[in-house]
């Protein structure tokens, strides 16, 4: 149908602003119905909020007749509208999009800037995609009691359809196909959604969006199959230990408050405990009641000013009812809800993975007026420090904890209307659980501290310092981040401090910090204990009703009560000096009139090499700073892997107290053990980040001298642990097993764990030693740093480091393995006795690199994420995770797809039938005319030219270049080059290589199968410790299916299986 006269006027805005031709074919949107009002409906101007000085988007606050307030963010700043100058009038209609993702590296998905070298003029447009979230002020609190999970349940059911647009998939379709994603969230008090799309699909999306709160369908059909993915959905949840404990921890509220509830919702009380006709009339009662316009907060972004932006608002949220109802009103509990005999104790709970964590958690009346002080932020700050003096360094020192959080989250389970749970979290290790009330004792000496030293407005203003210069220099977010958490933040703010009001500290109010301490005692103290451990005569006897957590509670000994309430301020303890490491020069380096487009090489040496680009785009006073440490030998075995590993915690744990102050300062680091080394990221702003280089280097090339034995135990059994915990997902064990056999020197956890048994501290001392007698480093700087300083710092680096050259011939290469033609299948059970989750993956290798595979491989991704979505998880409700992806693994190219199920829902082998089943019905989806085809690679381009946000995005894209030998910096112009070169013919003929239902000239499958623990037979098989136990993996043999013919598909020995398989030559990009 052709277009009405509003939407034809907002694309003639689009035009203008991006370059495009309104009078295209590509803007007639067949299934639409767009129809916008006629009449000019008025609104209400708001204040504009305060915005970050680096923040260069316009604002605009208004208030719809029906109360709906919304927040427009135009995006028209000057490098948005030169950057779109050239773009071309190549525009279609409706498209698909694509999930891509590299393992080898963090590979070039979501495009960036680029440009030619050898002109000035750029060659690949900046996009920028549109966004929009929509927040309404209810949640799960307002559950009716008998059905618990009702507002989740809404959730779902919204996006089912509309009067206005019917198809239940409708919406979802349009935004996949419009390169773009869409969520939803439900949480205590508030319910959010939200979507991105290429801006020239920004009109429509809106109006489909907006159909869902003027005239959801909620069909009955619909309501039986979005139950299922509620309870998926919970069934993914049950295996994670923050989850339960969040659940316990409800379960003490007081029996008759909202708060005592289950908010996640399953098949039990949303199909077992209510009848249908009453749910269906349920979900429709509920959403009249609380979705009312004047409870909704709405935040839209897009390049387009804010005459347009508004207009279209109003034009698409007018309709949306209003029913001036107040809104649930909880003041009943607002004072008292944990007040209750049970929050008063120690739970010693049962966890699913392997650890030891200590929570106290105080319950504090709602601070959410205080936002203007931050009273729980203040003593956060002090609780939370790891400097010198703090609570962390003293149990640190003797070997109690190995990290600690304080403060409160700011989500709604955490803080909201009625109460704001203010906690103390630490990881302790077997030592400290030993030492559990003496641990405690040591938190109460450091709150009796900042109650002796009284609230201290030189920490106040350090701490408003840090967040006034965080907020200054803020980098801007994606369009989605950026209204999604606008849309959260104006249900708690007035205009003003939409963006400010969780950032900013503007009043010391040492009344408001008193009155937190003053709640900090053991008698309104909760305690959870999560480990496996129990003391002596104690044993698991309870279990939460809905997650089915083992646990415990015991009552606090008076004597140790006492011993708590009187405790005095440590003398180890103190609390933080003047930080070292605050900036205080923020100046901006002057454009170079020749700059180049990409990092170049300044420094090459037998020792390093260093790569430079000065930022010349984003003009903040931050830099980044990689550097990459190449070993020969380091991950050869899986005991040197093992070490590394050890040496960099190690690492970390003795440099804590130095540098959390750079941390809290903003200019943070990371350490990570990669296949062949080493990473180290520093990145913050720029002015002393050379200060902290210094000291992580003293660290490093010293190490030895800065552990101990005790030390080197307390950082083992963590590793150990987390190896541990990471074999227990089975979609981490799925990507490990095909890891394990595509590449020639992979170490899955189930190796390294084993390896950890037998460590000695001699070994990690004498790894240490050798680390750097041959090492290569290559670095990456980019930011506000100039050439100078750049090097001056990395030879420093090097200089002081001290270590000796690695030969060319001892550089670490990677081989992948060919999968033999045809279909392999491994089939494992989950090491989680716990967790009913499976996982299909189906993995498809294709070959080597080449821009033209690439390109088909991502065209193909586009095209099927949708439909594969919609057929596996909407209409077969097989799980809740059903997706596709593009993987490029060290050079060799190839495509997976995934679904997490339940095992007492579905056999992994069904999955694979599904999956295969849906693959069989590509050549359809491929079946398009040539103006659709041309339609789908412009806007498969347009994704790829998105435009970088911030320059991290810039930064680790060069750096995957960089630390895979690739150096193709100009990626995305090449990928965008191949993509346009692409015929639809190229594709299927492709295709019909690549599938077992045509030629099977390529058809090379890997089904990576995890198969997960019936829940009916969970309890019988979870009693006792596991760590500690020898670790096995179990390869099923019950997958050969239909007798011997079938059986050599079927994987039943790794190694020997790899030992057969060929090898592709070393990845090389031409």
């Amino acid at each position: 149908m052709k277009l009405n006269s509003k939407l034809r006027n907002y694309f003639s805005t689009f035009s203008r602003l991006l370059g495009l031709n309104s009078s295209r074919k590509s803007f007639r949107y067949k299934k639409s119905d767009f129809t916008m009002s006629a009449a000019q409906k008025k609104c209400e101007l708001l204040p504009l909020p305060i915005k970050s000085e680096s923040d260069k988007k316009e604002y605009r606050v208004i208030k719809l007749e029906n109360e709906l307030v919304a927040c427009l963010v135009s995006d028209l700043s000057p490098l948005s509208i030169l950057a779109n100058l050239n773009e071309s009038d190549d525009d279609n209609e409706e498209d698909t999009t694509s999930d891509d993702e590299s393992e080898s590296s963090f590979n070039s998905a979501s495009g960036s800037e680029s440009m030619d070298t050898s002109s000035d003029e750029k060659e690949i447009n900046e996009e920028k995609m549109a966004a929009a979230a929509l927040c309404v002020g209810v949640g799960s609190f307002s559950d009716p009691a008998d059905v618990p999970g009702m507002a989740h349940f809404l959730e779902h059911m919204v996006f089912m359809g509309s009067e206005k647009y019917p198809e239940e998939n409708d919406f979802d379709a349009f935004i996949k196909k419009s390169g773009g994603s869409n969520n939803a969230s439900t949480d205590m008090e508030h319910t959010c959604f939200n979507f991105e799309v290429l801006e020239k699909h920004l009109p429509l999306a809106l109006d489909k969006f907006s159909q869902f709160f003027i005239e959801p369908l909620m069909k009955k059909g619909a309501m039986t199959r979005e139950r299922e993915a509620i309870d998926s959905e919970f069934q993914m949840a049950l295996p994670s230990d923050s989850s339960r404990k969040e659940q316990l921890l409800f379960s003490l509220a007081k029996s008759n408050s909202p708060v005592n509830s289950f908010g996640w919702g399953n098949l039990q009380t949303l199909r077992d405990n209510i009848p249908d006709n009453k749910l269906y009339d349920g979900v429709h009662k509920f959403r009249k009641r609380h979705y009312s316009a004047h409870r909704m907060t709405l935040a839209i972004q897009a390049r387009m000013p804010l005459d347009t932006l508004e207009e279209l608002v109003i034009d698409c949220f007018s309709n949306v009812p209003n029913n001036r109802l107040k809104k649930d009103d909880f003041s009943a509990y607002a004072n008292d809800v944990f007040d209750t005999p049970a929050f008063n104790k120690i739970y010693y709970i049962k966890p699913v993975k392997e650890l030891i964590k200590l929570e106290l958690t105080w319950c504090l009346p709602s601070l959410l007026h205080k936002y203007r002080s931050k009273p729980m932020q203040y003593v956060s700050y002090l609780l939370g420090d790891e400097g010198k003096g703090s609570l962390l360094s003293y149990l640190k020192r003797r070997m109690w904890a190995i990290s600690a959080q304080a403060g409160n989250e700011e989500s709604d389970s955490e803080h909201n209307t009625m109460y704001a749970l203010f906690s103390m979290s630490l990881t302790l290790t077997d030592e400290g659980l030993k030492h559990l009330h003496e641990v405690i004792e040591a938190v109460f000496s450091y709150i009796s501290l900042i109650k002796k030293v009284g609230p201290q407005r030189r920490l106040f203003d350090e701490i408003k310092l840090i967040s006034n210069t965080s907020f200054r220099f803020a980098t801007e977010d994606t369009p989605l981040n950026n209204v999604e958490s606008l849309s959260e933040s104006m249900q708690l703010y007035p205009p003003e401090d939409y963006m400010a009001g969780s950032e900013l500290y503007y009043e010391f109010d040492p009344q408001a910090i008193m009155m937190v301490m003053e709640h900090l005692t053991p008698r309104k103290l909760n305690v959870m204990v999560t480990t496996k451990d129990l003391p002596e005569g104690v044993v698991f006897d309870r279990t939460e009703k809905w997650f089915g957590t083992e646990y415990v509670d015991v009552t606090i000994p008076e004597a140790v009560m006492k011993k708590w309430l009187d405790v005095e301020p440590y003398p180890e303890l103190n609390v933080p000096p003047m930080n070292p490491f605050l900036t205080d020069n923020f100046s901006i380096l002057p454009d170079e009139p020749k700059h180049p487009d990409y990092p170049e090489k300044l420094l090459e040496t037998s020792e390093c090499e260093l790569w430079y680009r000065k930022d010349q785009k984003f003009k903040l006073p931050t830099a980044m700073y990689y550097f990459y440490l190449i070993s020969g030998d380091s991950t050869k075995t899986a005991k040197n892997s093992v070490l590394l590993d050890l040496m960099m915690n190690l690492l970390s744990f003795a440099m804590t107290e130095e540098v959390y102050p750079a941390t809290i300062a903003n200019i943070t680091h990371s350490f990570n053990v990669v296949e062949n080394g080493m990473v180290i990221k520093i990145w913050g702003f720029n002015e002393k980040i050379p200060n902290l280089i210094d000291v992580i280097v003293k660290y490093l090339k010293d190490l030895n001298s800065f552990i101990n034995e005790d030390m080197f135990k307390a950082v083992k059994e963590t590793i150990q642990k987390h190896q541990f915990n990471k074999l227990l997902k089975p979609t981490n064990l799925a990507k490990e097993l095909r890891l394990k056999i595509l590449m020639n020197n992979y170490w899955m956890s189930e190796d390294k764990y084993l390896e950890l048994l037998n460590v000695t501290f001699e070994d990690t001392t004498k790894f240490i030693e050798n680390f750097k007698k041959e090492l290569y480093l290559k670095v990456l700087v980019q930011g506000n740093v100039n050439q100078e300083v750049a090097l001056e710092t990395v030879q420093k680096f090097v200089q002081d480091f001290h270590y000796s050259p690695l030969p060319k011939e001892h550089y670490p290469l990677f081989l992948i393995s060919q999968i033999p033609l045809g279909e392999k299948y491994l089939l494992v059970e989950s090491f989680n006795k716990n967790d009913s989750n499976s996982i299909t993956t189906n993995y498809h290798q294709v070959g080597q690199f080449s821009f033209k595979t690439d390109a088909l491989i991502d065209m193909l991704m586009y095209i099927i994420e949708e439909p594969l979505f919609n057929i596996l998880r909407t209409k077969e409700q097989l799980g809740y995770h059903v997706y596709c992806t593009a993987r490029d693994t060290y050079g060799i190219l190839g495509f997976s797809i995934t679904v997490v199920s339940q095992v007492d829902k579905f056999t992994t082998q069904h999955l694979d039938e599904r999956i295969e089943h849906f693959l069989k019905t590509t050549p359809a989806l491929l079946d398009m005319d040539k103006e659709s085809w041309e339609s789908l690679k412009e806007d498969i381009i347009k994704t790829k030219e998105i435009s970088d946000v911030y320059l991290k995005e810039e930064v680790d894209r060069n750096w995957s270049e960089i630390v895979n030998d690739d150096y193709v910096f100009d990626r995305i112009k090449r990928e965008i080059e191949s993509i346009r070169t692409v015929t639809l013919d190229e594709l299927k003929c492709w295709w019909n290589k690549q599938n077992r239902f045509e030629g099977k000239e390529n058809y090379r499958k890997l089904s990576i199968q995890v198969v997960g623990h019936s829940l009916k037979r969970a309890k019988e098989c979870c009693e006792g410790n596991v760590v500690g136990n020898p670790v096995k993996l179990n390869i099923l043999s019950d997958g050969i299916k239909n007798g011997e013919e079938n059986s050599d598909k079927f994987v039943s020995n790794i190694d020997t299986f790899k030992w057969n398989l060929l090898l592709y030559p070393v990845r090389s990009i031409k």
